[in-house]
């Protein structure tokens, strides 16, 4: 990360990681989260990490943090894993997800309500959202945050 970034965009990209990091990773543990981040060079007290997975949603379900609002959410019951079939570029600033008939409505408003970082806003139709991301970097960051999703088995 560029140490000469402002303290919020710092924070900002900080989030991003852990969220893709969680995606890709059975991370159970603060500590955990920590050390994969320092992996990436990215320094972060416990403390940073315990305020980013909560400003983030993230809890822990079966022993490793995942996105959700209560202890209770499991990756099958978010919808992005449960709906979503699979996620694609459409431009630079754009990502289109198919969905199961029916269930773009519920996947659009998980992310329009989620901790995404980059995401700017959705529209949904029966069976696709279209994504609007922040940059085309951000773009790219959630096609391999959701891949990494679609590829957990369910």
């Amino acid at each position: 990360m560029n140490s000469y970034s402002d303290p919020a965009e710092r924070k900002r990209q900080r989030q991003s990681l852990v969220l893709e990091l969680v995606a890709r990773e059975p991370l159970g543990t603060q500590q955990e989260i920590a050390r994969a981040l320092k992996r990436r060079g990215v320094r972060a007290t416990q403390v940073s990490v315990s305020r980013d997975l909560a400003e983030l949603g993230l809890v822990k379900a079966g022993g490793r943090y995942v996105p959700g609002g209560t202890a209770a959410a499991a990756p099958a019951s978010d919808p992005l894993t449960a709906f979503v079939r699979s996620a694609a570029a459409a431009g630079p600033n754009m990502v289109v997800l198919r969905c199961e008939t029916g269930s773009a409505p519920r996947v659009g408003l998980a992310l329009d309500q989620g901790a995404w970082p980059g995401v700017v806003g959705t529209i949904a139709g029966d069976d696709t959202v279209f994504v609007a991301a922040a940059s085309a970097a951000e773009a790219a960051r959630l096609i391999r945050l959701i891949s990494a999703r679609l590829s957990r088995p369910r």
